[in-house]
């Protein structure tokens, strides 16, 4: 067996060990509080200047598609722990792992291999076959990158390329890589210290003894000077809407249900802002419960300065859906176990998404 198939035969064992402990801690993780009643995702005022997209991991991964295929819509990102566009290219789950992301090596560090090249003639030549916005949308829009120092799932090479392709076409780009985190989103929520690995991936740094704020920083360069963050009770709402009259499925890996925070004053006609938040892997409700929705720090400033976020959300999966082990958004093509059109407007889980980001600010 030559080195490429047995390296291949690895990474297929560790999706499948990972099918195992994902179904696992499904079956393990305690049940959650009485489930909430379950409603159409309403139409609001939206600001059209005022449309992002974040996510972390997988999710920062897609979060990458969504902007980058539609960046008319989408007017900045922030994006942790994640990589460039079209990343995993056409060679599916293990091409994925062994250059983007999602294996750490024996050396305790994260798989790496440059995709950024690649990634960079697929973009340019789709922007010309316009199956994704023009590039020269993504000119002077802000965005946000972070990566840890001490990321083993995500090598912080990964987000160095990012840093490099929104360069090449004139992001303005805000790059924090200098704090020692682990894998996850950074928010003063974060039940885990920066440098603690493991779920819910949601962690909590600190800069000169000051707790930090990364989403502070992002929303500043979205929206300019920002009113005070909530720190007590909520005036908006949270609530669980339903993901399937978007097409959400197995075949799509996406659950019956998703949930949208809704400022009080976006409820009652004020023309809002808007933000797509992306989970990543093993961040699924089914899995952590609210956490991702209720740790992100998102919430607490979108309360003041009316946001409304939408936070989708995913479900494991095996064959003969897509063989999705871990719950992740889909940044490799497993929608119907091959889509080759996965980072394009076409892609089959990248049409839903957007279907439910078109209902929320007005288009659909």
């Amino acid at each position: 067996m030559s080195s490429k198939s047995k390296r291949t035969l690895f990474l297929a064992c560790v999706l499948a060990a990972g099918l195992v402990t994902q179904h696992t801690a499904a079956l393990s993780a305690p049940p959650d509080a009485p489930v909430p009643p379950v409603e159409k995702l309403q139409r609001y005022q939206v600001d059209p200047a005022k449309v992002f997209v974040a996510g972390i991991s997988s999710g920062g991964f897609a979060a990458v598609q969504m902007h980058v295929a539609h960046s008319s819509t989408f007017k900045g990102a922030a994006i942790y722990a994640a990589g460039v566009y079209w990343c995993a290219g056409a060679g599916g789950a293990a091409t994925a792992l062994a250059n983007c992301g999602g294996q750490t090596l024996p050396t305790g560090q994260a798989s790496y291999n440059s995709m950024l090249a690649e990634s960079q003639a697929y973009l340019e030549t789709q922007s010309a076959l316009a199956t994704i916005d023009p590039m020269s949308n993504l000119r002077g829009q802000p965005v946000y990158l972070w990566s840890g120092t001490k990321d083993a799932t995500v090598h912080p090479l990964a987000m160095t390329d990012l840093n490099a392709e929104y360069l090449r076409y004139g992001a303005n780009v805000r790059f924090d890589n200098t704090f020692p985190a682990a894998h996850g989103w950074e928010s003063p929520n974060g039940e885990l210290d920066c440098g603690t690995a493991g779920s819910p991936f949601m962690v909590r740094c600190s800069r000169n003894g000051t707790v930090y704020d990364s989403v502070k920083t992002w929303l500043t360069m979205f929206m300019g000077p920002l009113e005070p963050r909530n720190n007590g009770k909520l005036q908006g709402s949270l609530i669980t809407f339903d993901q399937t009259e978007f097409g959400a499925s197995s075949n799509v890996s996406l659950s019956s249900s998703g949930s949208v925070f809704v400022p009080k004053s976006c409820a009652h006609g004020k023309t809002c802002g808007f933000v797509l938040a992306l989970h990543g892997c093993k961040q699924q409700s089914a899995l952590i419960g609210n956490k991702w929705v209720t740790q992100a720090g998102i919430n607490e400033w979108a309360d003041t300065n009316g946001l409304i976020v939408l936070y989708p959300d995913t479900i494991a999966t095996s064959a003969p859906d897509p063989t999705n082990p871990n719950a992740c958004f889909d940044w490799w093509g497993y929608s119907n176990q091959v889509d080759p059109n996965y980072a394009l407007k076409g892609g089959l889980q990248m049409q839903v998404l957007y279907s439910m980001v078109r209902r929320v600010i007005g288009d659909q």
